[in-house]
């Protein structure tokens, strides 16, 4: 059993690997080897927490993408990680924080809350512009009529006061 312990402490001596704790925010830099070609993919997120012990301790990284939560479990001491930096340390007080899953899931549900909410008043301004122009419409028609009447009365007036004036007996 010693022995194993041996190798497994030699194969991790040479490779350099911050202490990671719950809670940390942390940006971590992988190998992808697409066909011919090598680049570099960065995922940054929270660290949930890290199990394991020796060469095959591993760490689960989560970050909020949008609506969706996205978690990946890296090992710790694997050859395809170029770099893990630290960008800030939080004070949890807990190994795993896995209550975090349940605060992505209701952050959700209230930015949809919201988001609904949002477009019922989109919804009611639009309602409301759609009726103002309605009744200023009606209010136009029913001012046109009005003036249509107040004309129609003016162009029957003049022909009563002539008939008037007919009627009635010279003025001397």
């Amino acid at each position: 059993m010693d022995l194993i312990r041996y190798f497994e402490k030699k194969q991790i001596d040479n490779i350099d690997r911050p202490r990671l704790r719950a809670g940390d925010v942390v940006r971590v830099e992988t190998k992808i080897q697409e066909g011919e070609k090598a680049r570099l993919q960065t995922f940054e997120g929270t660290v949930l927490g890290v199990r394991g012990s020796g060469p095959s301790r591993t760490f689960t990284v989560r970050r909020e993408i949008g609506k969706f939560g996205v978690e990946r479990i890296f090992p710790l001491f694997s050859p395809l990680i170029t770099n893990i930096e630290i960008t800030r340390r939080q004070k949890v007080r807990r190994a795993k924080l896995n209550y975090l899953r349940e605060v992505g899931k209701r952050r959700v549900k209230e930015d949809e809350l919201s988001m609904q909410r949002y477009v019922k008043e989109e919804g009611d301004k639009k309602r409301l512009a759609e009726e103002a122009v309605r009744r200023e419409e009606e209010e136009k028609i029913k001012a046109e009529a009005e003036v249509k009447k107040q004309v129609e009365a003016v162009k029957e007036q003049p022909e009563n006061e002539t008939q008037i004036e007919k009627d009635a007996p010279p003025k001397e």
